[in-house]
Parts: C-alpha cells; structure tokens; sequence
C-alpha cells in the first residue's frame, strides 16, 4: 500500500497533463528559440528580439524563469489552484478562494473564444516556460511540467484582501465553523497593520521641465522581487521597456518610445460585498429576492492536498446567489462578493497599452475598462500628462456605504452599468503642469482640493489623502525648469509630513504629565530637536517610526466593529492615523514601551535609524539575518510620508529590520525626440548570488543614483555584455 501511495504522488504531483514532450515538440521550440535574440546589457538587463510579439512573449517568459523559475512555477500554482499539492494542509483555503472563480475548464474556453493574436501570445508565454524546461532538466520543477496557454487566462482571480474579506472568515465558512458574527479584519497582531504595498506616479508637463519634454515617474511599493526590469521588442510593432509581474507576460508598469504607464493602487470600488437573506427549505437553502426565494447554486469543489507522500482531497460544497460566491457570514447574513470578470479583455488592454502609439491610442485600449483596483497615470511624448480614478467602476446607488456589505435582497443596490472613462474623476493636461498619485485621493492629484471632482460619487472617492501624496503635492509644487536629476532629488525627499503632524502631540503629552519617569527626558529631547527628516545617523527617526507603529495599531483597534479593509488600509497608509482619538497616556505608554524595546534589543535608546533599518537582499526566500551583510537605508514606511517608501521588518531571529517592500522597479522617462530613461531595480537584475549583477544596483538603490538605460538597439549592441537564443 505504501508503495502504491509513493506512486501516486509522484504520478499527481507531475501533473497528468504534464505528457513528456515529444521530439517534434522539442525541435519546433528550438527551431522558434532560433529566431529570438537575446542581449543583456552592462546591466544585466534582457533586451529581447523578435520577428513577431508571439516570439517576443517566448523570450520574455524564457527569461523570467532564467532568473526566478520558482516564483513562475508559483504565480502558475497559485492560479490554477493547486497550492496545497505543494505546501500541505495549510494551503488548502487559499487554493479554494481560486477555483471558486476559475478552472481549468473554463480557462480553456476563454482561450478559444480569445482572438488569434491573444492567443498567439498564450502560446508564446506557454512556449517560454516549455522551453526553460526542456533545457534546464536539472531544474526541478515543484509541480507544473508542462504549461498550456490557456493558464494565461487564469489571470483574473481577485485578491481576499483586496475584496474587503478576511480570510480567516472565508476558511470559517467553508469549514463549517460558521461564527455567528465576525469582523472582516480582526487585528490582533501589530505586524498586520503595516502598510502593505503603494505605489507613486508622477506625471510632470513640459511647461516644468527645463527639456520642455513631457516626463514620467514610476515608482511603485511592492514586495522585493516579484517582478524583473525587461525590454520586449518585435517586427509588429512592439518596442516596450518595463515590469511584468512574473509569471505574466504584459509590462504591467512601463513605457515604450511613445508613451508611458503607471498604475498606482486605488480603492476606486468594484468589488462589493452583498448581504443574502438565506433560509433552509426541504433540505435546500433559498436567498430573497425583491420579495421572492430563489434557489442558491451550489458546486462541489475537490481540492488535493498534500499530506507525507499522499495526495488526498478535501470536498468542499460553494454557494452562490446571483451576485456571486458567498465568501463570509456576518450577523447570520450570508456575504456573496460581486466583482467584474475581464479575462480576455484583461489581457488584451494590457498589450494594447503597450502598443500604442499616442494619446488616442493608449485610451482606446483603457477603455475596454477590464481594469479594477488600479489608476492610471500616463505621459506621452506629443506633450501630453493625463490620468484616470480608477478603470472599470459600476454605476450604483451613491448614497450607500460601499465599503461594507449591501442588502443582496433588493435590485436597488444592484449595479447599473458602468461609468465611461470621461465620466470617472480623471484629468488631461490640468493647468497647473503635473498630476499624482499616491494611492491617495484624486481631489488632489494636482494639488489643490478640486471642488469639481468632490462631487463625484462617494464610492470614487475612498482612498484618503495619504501622506505620500501631501508629500508630492509639496515638493511638486516647487519643480520649475526641471531636469531628470531634479524630479529623482524630489521623489527621495527626505521630510516625513505624518511626524511633524504626531510628534508634537507626543511632545505636549510629555510636557502635560505629572507622572513620566526621567527615562524619556533624553529621547523626547531629541524629537523636540529634530527637523522631521529622515537620516541613516537619525536617532530621532528610529524613535518616531517605532512610536508611530505603535499609534496605529492603537488606532487600528479602536476602529468600530466589523470593519473592512478598506477602513484599515486608510489607517494603515497614515491617511487617517491621529493622536486625537488616544488619550495623552496612550501616547506616553506608547512611547514608554518603544524606549524599553530599544534598550532590550540594543542596550541603549540612542539607536540611529540606519543601523536597525536594513536591505538585505535575500531575492530566493531566504530569511534575514543579523550576521549576513547588509546595508544601512534612510527610507520610511509610507505612513510617516516617506515618497521613497520602505517598509522594513524584525523576525523572531534578529534585533535589526529588514526590507519586505518598498521601491521595486523605478523609472523616469522623458518623452523627447529620442526618449530619455533611468531606472533602479531592487539590488540588481540577477538572483544569482554568484553574479556580478546580484548586487550591482545596491548603491544606486541606496543613494538614488539611477542607471541610465539603454533603449535604442544600436545602444544596446554597443554596450552589450552577452548576445544568445533561449537554450544557449
């Protein structure tokens, strides 16, 4: 039997449409990896050429398994589903939360109802990783050994924190451990009230900058290494330079010789959630419905698991109401979450945008409108600065609480169409010369509080004015006659707008008190001092980070229950963080403990921010260490206003912080005659340790000094450090 169960394994975890290849497989991919070239410059950047954007796909994907095949292999588990054959018990709800919106049946029917050209370039992607593969046998895949295209069109499965769910409530439904009454975010570890993720964009006109070109800031806050810096170019017209998320094959963040990108987070709502009224009748469950029951759907779903050197499975029966799957309960109502299904036209704005050439032609492929959860900031080199709140958005009843569950029994809170791209907050060339965001609110995304886009509907309007934003609206205000370096200089700034709001309340709260021990004379001293700017050799920094961690899990607690993520992130981002609501108390003890933390890590309060807050990079999953090197970054999280965010954490192993997210790929492109561009790529382009590139871009990270990068191909052969086809 024992034996028997070892085969299993094996033969499940291969994967049963993973059929080893056959020679005329083999031979037509290397026949196609022939007519693709690949140039990695002094950088260690990929240039990749092609006849066509099918073969162009082929050498993206080829290229992102050279560098991080595993995390390609995961993107493709995650989608289809599959992660607990991997990870065990512990994966089995995240794996079921994605077929509750996908399979692989349906996938299939997407990439037959998709164009030819879309499914061509499935069939490149899918080719790429193949031929990876077929040519790297002494990697080792954990579970995917042949891709199909039809994965690309599992590319639409929303994100449980991103849907306002929590997903302890989701695995309580479907365990059969109903609560009763559950809050969607129950925040009991401070570490989960850190800013997750931003992002920047910036886009300045010609009438600021010294070239009168049109320029570009992308610089999104995510975690390290999920994406890689590429240039894609073909014979159909593809010439584009940017990030894909790995295991996709569209520059999600990028720019081409034309035009630029950038897509920042927004709260802009498209995913509600929906309150059924569900009762049981002959052993079948109904929800109401504008006064009448209806039936709910129900599916059965099997998820594998592995469990020792078994796949077994575990059943699971999904319920659905017409407004999709039911994903929690809350006060014994069942919660479905309705949200917008955009496969093909996903993908296929996503290339369009890539392609275009022009103003017109970059709006036309937006205004498929197939996008949820992103704005969009956009330069050209006509002159052109625009940008849009949000992409899809459904028209629906603005006086509602969107935020929080809706009364499913009523077509009054069903949506009602969608909003056109004009009718969505969104500007083009505004008067005052540049456009941001920052994750923040658009009524001032050209600075002043626009009284116009306030009227908008609430729903549009949910995201806060975060502190990076009050800090790009303030050094954007200043930039005249600026050059590429200047706009670089002003998205480093060092000044921290949440401190110099929340210090001095702590300060007062200090002052006011009769009973605070002499412990804090010497700490509060040196924030009484300090200019609210962020040093590696800064004491004060170490001390007002650490403080203000803490004010906003106080905040984050005090919140009324239930409440949605929406509610915390606005918190969280230090859109909403105050003092105001805690006690002066509060605010010592607070204090108190930081300073006790300190002295227990470290010996002394006198900790400058340098040497606790580090980068280390660990591109592979490798855990941090105190006794590994690393480097010594100014940078704050976001919430203190810190446009160069950089969220650094402890583990249970090590006194000092490291990075998990921050700046990733940045770029600045200025749309000239020629185009002009300086990117920065966390670390370096290689996740070799052995390779010169692992590191190569440490200091520039650091020290803001950005690379110039090569985009023409007679630059690119000029300062070429290694020409090859995928399988070479």
């Amino acid at each position: 039997m024992k034996k028997f169960l070892v085969f299993l394994f094996i033969v499940l975890t291969g994967n049963v449409q993973a059929q080893i290849f056959s020679s005329e497989e083999v031979e037509s991919l290397k026949k196609e990896a022939k007519q693709i070239t690949i140039i990695k410059d002094k950088w260690g950047v990929p240039h990749v050429y092609a006849k066509t954007d099918e073969q162009a796909v082929f050498g993206m994907s080829y290229v992102q398994c050279e560098e991080f095949f595993d995390k390609v292999e995961a993107s493709l588990i995650n989608r289809l589903g599959r992660q607990a054959e991997v990870e065990g018990e512990s994966a089995i709800y995240k794996d079921l939360w994605s077929r509750i919106y996908t399979d692989s049946i349906r996938a299939k029917a997407l990439y037959n109802e998709s164009p030819e050209w879309l499914q061509k370039l499935c069939d490149g992607f899918a080719n790429g990783v193949n031929y990876y593969m077929i040519t790297h046998p002494e990697k080792k895949p954990k579970l995917i050994t042949r891709v199909e295209p039809w994965m690309c069109l599992m590319n639409n499965i929303p994100s449980v924190g991103g849907s306002n769910v929590d997903d302890e409530d989701f695995k309580a439904l479907y365990s059969k451990k109903i609560p009763k009454s559950t809050s969607y975010t129950p925040m009991g570890e401070s570490d989960e009230s850190r800013e997750p993720s931003g992002s920047n964009g910036w886009a300045i006109a010609p009438s600021r900058t010294k070239s009168k070109n049109a320029m570009l800031l992308i610089n999104p806050h995510s975690g390290f290494y999920g994406r890689i810096e590429i240039h894609v170019v073909s014979k159909e017209g593809l010439n584009s330079y940017g990030a894909p998320f790995l295991g996709q094959f569209s520059l999600f963040q990028g720019f081409n010789e034309y035009l630029g990108w950038m897509h920042p987070v927004s709260l802009s709502d498209a995913r509600d959630l929906y309150a059924e009224t569900v009762e049981r009748k002959n052993g079948k469950y109904y929800y109401s419905y504008n006064g009448a029951l209806h039936p709910v759907d129900s599916t059965e779903v099997t998820v594998p698991y592995k469990k020792d050197n078994e796949i077994l499975t575990q059943k699971f029966t999904v319920y659905r109401t017409h407004h999709g799957p039911i994903v929690s309960v809350l006060d014994n109502k069942w919660i479905a979450l309705k949200t917008f299904d955009a496969n093909i036209d996903l993908l296929a704005m996503h290339w369009e945008k890539m392609k275009a050439k022009n103003f017109d032609e970059f709006k036309a492929a937006m205004n498929r409108r197939a996008m949820t959860g992103s704005n969009v900031v956009y330069a050209d080199r006509d002159g052109n600065i625009a940008y849009w709140h949000g992409n899809f958005v459904p028209r629906k009843d603005a006086s509602l609480d969107w935020k929080r569950p809706v009364d499913g029994s009523t077509d009054a809170t069903e949506w009602k169409g969608i909003y056109s791209l004009d009718d969505i907050p969104h500007y083009k060339n505004p008067a005052n010369g540049w456009l941001q965001n920052c994750n923040s609110s658009v009524l001032y995304a050209t600075g002043s509080y626009d009284t116009l886009m306030s009227k908008k509907p609430l729903f549009m309007l949910p995201d806060g004015q975060t502190p990076r934003a009050m800090n790009a609206v303030r050094v954007l205000d200043k930039i005249q006659n600026a050059t590429m370096d200047d706009v670089i200089a002003a998205a480093h700034d060092t000044y921290l707008p949440n401190a110099a709001r929340l210090i001095p309340d702590l300060i007062e709260a200090y002052n006011n008190s009769t009973t605070v021990t002499s412990d804090l004379s010497g700490p509060v001293q040196v924030l009484k001092a300090w200019d609210f700017r962020t040093d590696t050799s800064s004491v004060a920094t170490t001390l007002a980070v650490m403080w203000i961690e803490k004010i906003i899990d106080l905040n984050v607690a005090s919140l009324p229950k239930p409440h949605t993520r929406e509610e915390v992130y606005s918190t969280t981002n230090g859109a909403a963080v105050s003092t105001q609501t805690l006690s002066e108390q509060q605010l010592l003890d607070s204090f108190k403990a930081v300073v006790s933390e300190l002295h227990q890590d470290h010996g002394t309060w006198k900790v400058s921010w340098g040497s606790v807050n580090r980068y280390q990079r660990n591109p592979n999953g490798e855990a941090s260490s105190d006794e590994k090197p690393s480097w010594a970054l100014s940078a704050t999280p976001g919430y203190l206003g810190s446009l160069n965010a950089y969220v650094s954490k402890k583990t249970p192993e090590t006194k000092k912080r490291y990075g998990v997210t921050g700046n990733t790929f940045v770029a600045l492109i200025e749309f000239g005659k020629e185009l002009k561009a300086k990117t920065i790529l966390t670390g370096g382009a290689s996740s070799d340790s052995n390779s010169p590139h692992f590191t190569d871009q440490v200091d520039g990270y650091i020290n803001h000094d950005y690379k110039d990068i090569t985009f023409y191909k007679k630059d690119v052969k000029r300062g070429a450090e290694k020409s090859y086809h995928p399988g070479e």
